[in-house]
């Protein structure tokens, strides 16, 4: 009764597309995100962007004060703290301020690193300082802590020399 046809190129090209679509999909997905993009409350972006855009000098040997910065389920709480830099790295313990000024070990607060969570890591670079920052680091209890040597970011960015119009700039000597 009715003959259907069916165009086999373009039945094809739509499965290509589509059997695409859903890898780039999946492999989107798939990606882990980072605790920055998720969108974290708080204190804690105001201070990953600058010391991201501005960088920070290398960070010397010895005690200096820092900003402990605590990421949990999508917000984040900065306080003072102290820790000490060997070798470029940060060594233990690190210390917490406390209202009254005394500086406590955080081990008070939070338990070890997690140990699943550590056995990911590159433990030769684990304690390294970037751009006044470390590395982010994963309590047993699953809280997210990261160390911002406040002391060190580079100045703030003075703005770029606009170019003048072209017809100023690119004026023939005769005129």
């Amino acid at each position: 009764m009715f003959k259907i046809t069916v165009n086999h190129k373009k039945t094809m090209k739509f499965f290509n597309t589509i059997a695409l679509f859903f890898l780039f999909s999946i492999g989107a997905i798939g990606q882990e995100v980072s605790i920055f993009s998720q969108g974290v409350k708080g204190c804690y972006s105001d201070y990953y962007i600058a010391f991201h855009e501005r960088g920070a000098e290398e960070i010397p040997d010895g005690e200096h004060e820092v900003v402990f910065v605590v990421l949990n389920q999508g917000n984040s709480d900065c306080f003072m703290g102290k820790a000490t830099v060997k070798n470029g790295k940060v060594a233990l313990p690190v210390y917490i301020e406390k209202d009254d000024g005394a500086m406590v070990p955080a081990e008070r607060m939070f338990k070890s690193l997690d140990m699943e969570w550590l056995a990911t890591q590159n433990l030769e670079s684990l304690y390294d300082i970037t751009d006044g920052m470390t590395n982010i680091f994963q309590t047993q209890e699953k809280y997210h802590i990261r160390l911002f040597f406040h002391t060190f970011i580079h100045p703030d960015h003075r703005n770029n020399k606009k170019a003048p119009p072209a017809d100023v700039l690119l004026k023939s000597d005769g005129e």
